[in-house]
């Protein structure tokens, strides 16, 4: 069984019951997190949906209940907690007791949170897992249709599907959010066709793609423990394109299913008005991260600084200019060595 190393103790809630769950050696980021046993039975379950949690308020309970209400029913849900300070993970473990429910002791990030969650799905030998935020929104019919594309297209290690963001004008159509995504020269400056626009109803047909974003990303068991999980050098953003990448490289694919719909109601929260400097500090530490994975240090630095001014000439045409002061305060920040960017504690 693949097993991934995260080195902070858990607390497991089912039915609102707290279990204690052993610790871990920790990870380090630059040896393999995962060793294979490839003597592994069928998968004897075929979908669990992992939902990573932090100060999720009332979203994850109609995230939740979009699982729940979904025609394809879900074998297991687990909710990773990252050591929220508010009680929306107890006030749901009480709402949904099917659910399982497992708090970090720490804030471990998006990636490691989404790894324990996938731990516990190879432990129930599942076939297939979902990837959710806490802010997205199920069809009925999202799940159904993706595990009839993964049944189509056997290689498909990653798939997506259409997001939209709700119309906040009345007569006005949904805008688009993803529909597939792939690389350009600069492999981070994402080519999105629609992104921001209105929905257009006849743009309905399944397409392969570079990369499946991980707010709603259903994974292939087989090919996880082909190329392993998310790697914990990520604490958020850029995580899901590296898994991306790395399957295509081992002979995967990734694919969006624009037949069916995930709504996610909160845009880039890096951009605009909510714009936030440890966010974009976190931000342009992934990406560096991304480019060192692959470039010698000299071309990754020089290919994240080129994808840190298309950020800042992209703020500064769409009139974000707080968000652009951050991008450059990021910049600073990571070329003087400051520690890494986390988000603040809660008042």
């Amino acid at each position: 069984m693949l097993r991934y190393l995260s080195g902070a103790e858990s607390v497991l809630w089912v039915s609102g019951c707290r279990t204690k769950v052993a610790s871990a050696a920790p990870c380090v980021h630059d040896k393999p997190c995962f060793s294979f046993d490839m003597s592994l039975p069928p998968p004897d379950s075929l979908l669990a949906v992992v939902i990573p949690a932090y100060n999720a308020g009332d979203l994850l309970g109609n995230c939740l209940a979009s699982v729940e209400g979904s025609e394809l029913r879900p074998d297991q849900v687990f909710v990773i907690d990252n050591h929220s300070r508010d009680d929306a993970v107890q006030r749901a473990s009480l709402r949904f007791p099917q659910m399982q429910f497992v708090r970090n002791a720490a804030n471990l990030g998006f990636g490691v949170a989404c790894n324990r969650g996938i731990e516990l799905a190879f432990a129930r030998n599942a076939e297939f897992v979902l990837l959710l935020n806490q802010d997205a929104v199920l069809e009925p019919n999202t799940l159904s249709s993706l595990i009839a594309l993964a049944r189509e297209e056997p290689r498909a290690g990653a798939i997506g599907c259409k997001t939209l963001s709700p119309a906040t004008v009345p007569g006005a159509r949904p805008r688009v959010l993803y529909n597939g995504s792939w690389q350009r020269w600069l492999a981070l400056w994402q080519r999105i066709p629609g992104i921001g626009q209105e929905d257009s109803p006849g743009d309905h047909d399944p397409r392969e793609v570079d990369f499946v974003w991980g707010h709603a990303m259903l994974l292939r068991c087989s090919a996880l423990r082909d190329v392993g999980l998310f790697d914990p050098g990520f604490f958020m953003y850029m995580e899901d394109l590296d898994l991306c990448d790395r399957l295509q490289r081992a002979g995967w694919q990734n694919w969006c299913d624009s037949r069916v719909v995930c709504w996610h109601a909160i845009e880039d929260s890096a951009r605009g008005e909510n714009s936030d400097d440890w966010r974009w500090q976190m931000k342009l530490e992934s990406i560096r991260v991304y480019y060192r994975k692959r470039h010698s240090r000299w071309l990754a630095d020089l290919l994240w600084l080129l994808t840190a001014l298309r950020e800042g000439v992209s703020l500064l045409v769409d009139a974000h200019w707080r968000a652009c002061g951050h991008v450059l305060q990021g910049v600073g920040r990571c070329l003087s060595g400051a520690p890494p960017a986390r988000p603040p504690a809660p008042a």
